[in-house]
């Protein structure tokens, strides 16, 4: 069973081939595909340089941040000085 979709969204479409899946095969088994192509998909290796990392559209690497790298005033200066009692 095959619908074709001319001009029609592609999420409509995707729609239409997961429900034809679970008519054919049950949802046990289309779940099971699922997890498996979700598992399986690419990963991005930790060391990408940063020249390809432009070429498929991912932004600088971000690097992680420390609580204690973060001021506690971020507007500048040091520490604010709690109020006098």
């Amino acid at each position: 069973m095959s619908h074709q979709f001319d001009g029609r969204s592609i999420v409509l479409r995707v729609e239409y081939s997961i429900a034809d899946a679970v008519q054919q095969r049950g949802l046990v088994p289309v779940l099971i595909a699922a997890l498996r192509a979700y598992w399986s998909r690419p990963r991005l290796p930790p060391d990408l340089p940063a020249y390809l990392r432009a070429d498929i559209g991912l932004g600088p690497v971000s690097e992680p941040a420390h609580w204690l790298d973060v001021p506690i005033n971020p507007h500048g200066g040091g520490p604010t000085p709690p109020p006098p009692l």
